[in-house]
């Protein structure tokens, strides 16, 4: 049977802010992580740099969540869009995630946006490192570079506990055997007595490192996953001498806890001399005239949702831009507003998602 497929043709580009989207297919990776597969409605295609997330917001109970995930799927591959999810039991919405979409679900996404990707940064010979569900950035990288068959030099390493939670498991395995640029070491930290794993076990050193890769010098390195592991990572390259201009990572602080954290504790933020203010402070809304009482260590977006005013929101890190408001007048305290450019700032606008308050502010929302 021949399908026309002349319609494909004239397919527009994913160039919104908001996306329609429909499920169409749910992959079960491990016994915790799924992935979930995307089009977008009316069909488009998803254009986007390996590395970068796209943000979903949902109403779960009455009550709005917005979450960044990474996409893992290739913009090589455009019709579709992967998002590979693992299940935070303690969490909302990864459990509403798990539970709920199922093919013919719809949700609405934002972006794509971030900063980490392997389109604005050239390299000849590359590194990937992960653990868990870090993995998919990489993913995403890896496919992109061998779905165009590149002679890039990929050299892939991924942390796993245990054999049951290696996340795309054969699909890299078959992308190790048929790429003949791209190396594939997975490293177990935990695996079961009973577990026939012959890899290898332990958890990242320096040593381990070395030996893995030992032209580490001559790559870049992209790396993702928890927290404590990056830091070890960074830990491992500098006790090697390597040279950090070549280390990129990525990792989400939803909400802005670590950053509020930050400022509660007095640390610098941005420049060494803003200090906390003692607050509260009132925030008022321009165009509805309306005044609260907001705390110096209130991050300025979730105050912002929890009046029920609409706002865009995607990473909650300052990497991405769409919380962005204007200023009307009084100052801030910001941790991070990379995803803001220049002549924004200088137009008086900031970033809601790190943003807090030093003093009585009005915002034009």
């Amino acid at each position: 049977m021949i399908t026309d497929l002349s319609h494909l043709k004239s397919l527009e580009s994913w160039a919104s802010r908001k996306t329609l989207v429909t499920c169409l297919n749910v992959i079960q990776e491990t016994p915790d992580v799924k992935t979930f597969q995307f089009v977008a409605k009316p069909a488009q295609l998803f254009h986007f740099k390996p590395g970068q997330f796209i943000g979903i917001q949902l109403e779960i109970a009455g009550k709005k969540y917005n979450r960044s995930y990474t996409v893992a799927s290739s913009p090589t591959r455009p019709h579709v869009i992967d998002l590979t999810v693992k299940l935070d039991n303690t969490g909302k919405v990864s459990p509403w995630l798990h539970d709920h979409v199922r093919p013919g679900t719809e949700l609405e996404f934002r972006g794509p946006a971030g900063k980490f990707n392997c389109l604005d940064i050239s390299s000849d010979k590359v590194l990937l490192i992960s653990a868990g569900s870090g993995i998919t950035p990489m993913m995403s990288m890896a496919r992109f570079w061998c779905d165009q068959a590149v002679s890039k030099d990929i050299q892939f390493l991924s942390w796993a506990r245990s054999t049951e939670d290696i996340i795309f498991r054969r699909e890299l395995a078959l992308m190790d055997y048929q790429n003949p640029h791209f190396s594939l070491e997975v490293i177990c930290t935990q695996p079961g007595l009973k577990e026939n794993w012959l890899g290898r076990r332990g958890r990242i050193n320096s040593n381990l490192l070395l030996e893995l890769v030992p032209d580490l010098t001559e790559r870049t390195v992209f790396c993702c996953g928890p927290e404590a592991f990056m830091l070890n990572v960074k830990s491992c390259l500098q006790a090697l001498n390597f040279d950090m201009n070549a280390y990129h990572d990525e990792s989400f602080d939803p909400g802005g806890k670590k950053k509020a954290s930050q400022i509660e504790t007095q640390q610098p933020v941005n420049t060494q001399d803003k200090k906390l203010a003692t607050g509260p402070f009132n925030l008022t809304f321009s165009k509805t005239g309306k005044t609260v009482s907001v705390e110096a260590t209130e991050n300025l977006l979730e105050r912002i949702e929890a009046e029920g005013i609409a706002i865009e929101s995607s990473c909650r890190t300052g990497n991405c831009g769409a919380c962005q408001v204007n200023k009307v007048s009084g100052e801030v305290i910001t941790v991070n507003e990379t995803g803001l450019h220049q002549d924004r700032k200088n137009e008086g606008y900031i970033l809601t998602c790190t943003t807090y308050l030093k003093s009585d502010v009005t915002l034009d929302i």
